[in-house]
């Protein structure tokens, strides 16, 4: 835009005339400013029409004015500000004391057809060592004598600033630029697969793992067991590997915009994306075949990470890993059924018993109403001993005028020397053999009862102040039946019916 600007104002200067006069095409030539064409090396134009090139560089300068011609290019110097007399107010009569040699201006000039504008090659010296950056006026002949004048400040000034060296030769640079990218991800993905394995689930894994886990969990314990060190080594691993890549990237490229384009996309997909979507997966196999490497940077880092940690560890506690309840562990069951190896009875049977403590007897108590009972003045003639055999049970409560009322209890076997045609009374036998009759609270733990039936009782009542008004019994068979979730409660009964032997062993 500004050379666009600069051509026009040329066109007018030419056409209507200025300070300058309308000369025939024999007459000399004057120049008017100057934009940056390009350059071998890092240049650019300010806001404010301050060419700044770099030093030992080649920069194509066009130069634009009226009445140029090939040989113009030398009308054309540099000179060093303060060799620029300044005592005259008038921008154009400061004039030139002296010029530069560092900057060698090509003695050809690429006109254009209307002979407005050219091209000239100059050549940028090199600084000497005390300078950072120098600044350079342009100076052009006026006229066909030899005065020398200073454009104006915008128009004439050529800024050399130092080449910035490389901190590394370029093929090192790409061999640590590659390095650097593949610790990031190993820090990224050991920071997601270490710590994603839980202390509890390395001890399980060495337990009952495949060969190949239990070696891989034994590897990983030592280290894992120090969490938060381990934690802290890896992260400030990992910020240290993406802060040096991108330093070496920026001076790599030469652009802070592009360095950290370059360093945002290579982080994220070699840094981040890849590396954890494999250590999610493997992170056992990957942590352990990294150990070493991860031994390392903990003991590199071990001045810093390890403060740290310890504070860590004294403000949240030790880590203990995940604990599951009984609940949790058993919606744990049901959620890996699809996964897992287990048979459904196998995971019934685990659920059952699992659920032992939160049950009780009122949840797998069978209703009096559904109960064989026998009143306690029955008379043990053929009609009731048939009966009884019938029923199947090896113990029947007696009970005395209403059914909630329970007395006795009859085991089968006692009956054994009865002979039907004696009509012996229940009550004589009951008596004699005065069998205890045990009660319980309807919200006594199943897990309790267990107990009590492993000390041989094999029958409970529900206590009489149970303010329902129905009564239940219990009996092993049916906590058994609770613990297995299966119908084992219906297939004993059938063998009681079939069997006398199985009723011992199972009541």
């Amino acid at each position: 835009m500004a050379g666009c600007l600069l051509t026009f104002i040329v066109f007018l200067w030419s056409s209507v005339g200025g300070r300058t006069e309308t000369s025939s095409p024999g007459s000399s030539s004057q120049i008017l400013g100057m934009r940056l064409e390009r350059s071998d090396k890092a240049a650019s134009t300010t806001e404010d029409g301050l060419i700044q090139v770099t030093e030992e560089s080649s920069v194509l300068l066009r130069f634009y004015g009226v009445h140029l011609s090939p040989d113009s290019a030398s009308h054309i110097r540099f000179t060093e500000p303060e060799h620029v007399n300044t005592g005259d107010s008038d921008e154009l009569n400061r004039t030139c004391e002296d010029f530069t040699k560092d900057l060698s201006i090509s003695t050809f000039m690429n006109v254009s057809n209307r002979g407005t504008s050219g091209l000239v090659s100059v050549y940028v010296k090199p600084l000497r060592k005390s300078e950072r950056e120098k600044t350079y006026s342009l100076c052009v002949r006026q006229g066909l004598g030899d005065r020398w004048v200073q454009l104006g400040e915008n128009d004439g000034r050529l800024l050399v600033v130092e080449e910035k060296e490389s901190l590394l030769p370029l093929w090192l640079q790409i061999i640590l630029v590659s390095g650097l990218l593949v610790l990031s991800g190993m820090f990224s993905g050991l920071n997601l697969g270490l710590m994603a394995l839980d202390p509890m689930e390395l001890r399980i894994v060495q337990s009952c793992g495949t060969n190949k886990e239990k070696k891989y969990a034994r590897k990983i314990e030592p280290i894992r067991s120090k969490g938060n060190y381990l934690l802290c080594s890896l992260l400030l691993g990992n910020v240290l590997v993406n802060t040096t890549l991108t330093i070496l990237l920026d001076d790599l490229i030469g652009s802070g915009l592009g360095a950290v384009v370059a360093s945002t996309v290579g982080i994220v997909i070699f840094g981040e994306i890849v590396p954890q979507a494999l250590c999610s997966r493997h992170g056992l196999a990957v942590g352990a075949n990294t150990i070493m490497l991860t031994k390392f940077f903990m003991l590199l880092t071990f001045p810093l990470s390890f403060p740290v940690s310890k504070l860590l560890d004294y403000i949240l506690g030790q880590e203990i890993g995940t604990v599951y309840n009984r609940e949790k562990l058993v919606e744990m069951l049901k959620v890996t059924e699809p996964y897992n190896d287990l048979v459904k009875e196998e995971l019934n049977i685990i659920q059952g018993a699992l659920e032992l403590r939160t049950k009780t007897v009122e949840d797998v108590m069978t209703p009096l109403s559904n109960c064989f009972m026998i009143h306690t003045d029955a008379v043990l003639d053929f009609n009731t001993m048939s009966e009884i055999m019938e029923s199947g049970y090896t113990r029947i409560p007696v009970y005395d005028a209403e059914l909630s009322n329970i007395v006795d209890i009859l085991y089968v076997k006692d009956l054994a020397f009865v002979d039907p045609d004696d009509c012996t009374t229940l009550k004589t036998v009951t008596k004699f053999y005065n069998h205890p009759v045990h009660f319980v609270f309807h919200d006594t733990k199943l897990d309790a009862m267990l107990e009590e039936f492993k000390k041989a009782l094999t029958l409970c009542i529900l206590n009489k102040h149970y303010t329902y008004e129905s009564f239940f019994n219990s009996t092993l068979l049916l906590i058994i039946s609770t613990i297995l979730k299966v119908g084992v409660a219906q297939f004993c009964i059938m063998q009681i019916r079939g069997r006398g032997p199985l009723v011992a062993a199972m009541t």
